[in-house]
């Protein structure tokens, strides 16, 4: 209960601080977002390098889209937007958004994605969030490029499961317990919100979420999706297998 306490303080305290900061930053976000879309609009009539700038803008304006969802989706909990959806078309989007990051890296993503896993009713904003921050971090961790295999698969008749796996650097025994606490990041311009995020969200899904890492050869997280808990949801009903 004191636990509880904490967090709801916390989360209390972060939405005051955020919500002016948010709106502010939302601004002139969509006026560079209105420009640079203008400008692909007109890109046959520019030289490669200036399209390859605005590429890279809008890569790092989604960047900073992501950031801002991560610290919105950290002080408030939100059940609606509901609707059935492929977990693996979630998956794509995210890989096609995070592409670009990857290849300025040097870091190769391949995926290997089960057709026959179950289409379920999430909120696909908040699914492809998760993707995205698990993406991010596996891409962070390539620190002289490598290789990101994603996976979908049925792991029992009764679950399934979302698996990333890298070459990157690892996790060292002292942070495995620490990463998903509210607020801890080993990243010098990091919020410390992104893991915990996933978590919560991941819970709002009945799913479970692990990790392996050997710190020099790389990490791999687990999501686990139970079918049984998702249809027993209140908020969450009828899983469909293709």
């Amino acid at each position: 209960m004191a636990d509880d306490n904490i967090q709801d303080n916390k989360l209390q305290i972060l939405g005051k601080l955020t919500a002016s900061l948010i709106h502010e930053i939302r601004n002139p976000l969509s006026a560079i977002k209105l420009n640079l879309d203008y400008l692909k609009m007109i890109e046959n009539e520019l030289p490669a390098e200036a399209i390859e700038s605005v590429d890279y803008c809008k890569d790092a304006l989604l960047r900073i889209q992501y950031l801002v969802d991560n610290v919105l989706s950290f002080s408030r909990k939100n059940l609606n937007g509901f609707k059935l959806c492929s977990v693996n078309e979630i998956t794509v989007s995210a890989v096609s958004i995070m592409k670009y990051d990857a290849e300025r890296r040097n870091v190769q993503i391949k995926t290997e994605l089960d057709e026959s896993i179950p289409e379920a009713n999430f909120d696909k904003g908040r699914l492809l969030q998760v993707f995205l921050n698990l993406i991010t971090n596996s891409i962070e961790s390539c620190l002289n490029g490598g290789n990101i295999i994603i996976k979908t698969y049925r792991d029992t008749n009764e679950q399934f499961a979302w698996e990333i796996n890298d070459t990157g650097m690892g996790i060292s025994d002292e942070n495995k317990d620490k990463i998903f606490t509210d607020f801890y990041t080993n990243k010098e311009k990091g919020t410390g919100l992104g893991l915990s995020v996933c978590k919560m969200i991941l819970k709002e899904y009945n799913a479970d979420i692990s990790f392996e890492s050997t710190v020099g050869k790389g990490t791999k997280f687990f999501i686990k999706f139970n079918s049984n808990l998702l249809q027993g949801s209140n908020e969450i009903q009828n899983i469909n297998y293709r």
